[in-house]
């Protein structure tokens, strides 16, 4: 593949494709550190100090992980758009239109093929509303 300004999809593609690759390695980079912190668990007698204590690095702690689920999406998006710019193969235009000639078309005879009997369906009969049997109940009383 020769890379050459007449090849601009191929070119494009190449850059774009590196881009998500570097945006999907710096997101797996920043999760690594991320998962580095280590974690406290909070303990207290007193309910309503603890979730005010574990509030905010829980807040921070979804928006870091929403951060890196953004960049992650967004260089995988940039990866899979610029794969199929690297693969295309350029063709010229003017190569592959081909001015289509008219054919000169030979007399045939045709032969009358017998058509087949049309068969005409019939449609099924509508049904009905379904009729209800009412059963009697057994005479338990009788012996």
């Amino acid at each position: 593949m020769q890379l050459n300004i007449k090849n601009k999809p191929q070119l494009t593609g190449i850059t774009i494709l590196f881009v998500g690759v570097a945006l999907l390695v710096f997101t797996f980079i920043n999760a690594y550190l991320f998962l580095q912190n280590p974690f406290s668990i909070i303990a207290s007698s007193d309910l309503a100090r603890v979730f005010g204590q574990a509030l905010a690095p829980l807040i921070q702690a979804s928006i870091h992980l929403m951060y890196l689920g953004i960049m992650g999406w967004i260089g995988s998006l940039l990866t899979v758009r610029g794969i199929p710019l690297v693969t295309h193969r350029y063709i010229s235009i003017a190569k592959t239109v081909k001015i289509a000639q008219p054919r000169p078309q030979a007399k045939r005879a045709h032969k009358q093929v017998p058509s087949e009997p049309k068969t005409q369906l019939t449609p099924e009969p509508k049904l009905g509303e379904p009729q209800a049997i009412l059963i009697p109940p057994q005479n338990q009383g009788e012996e």
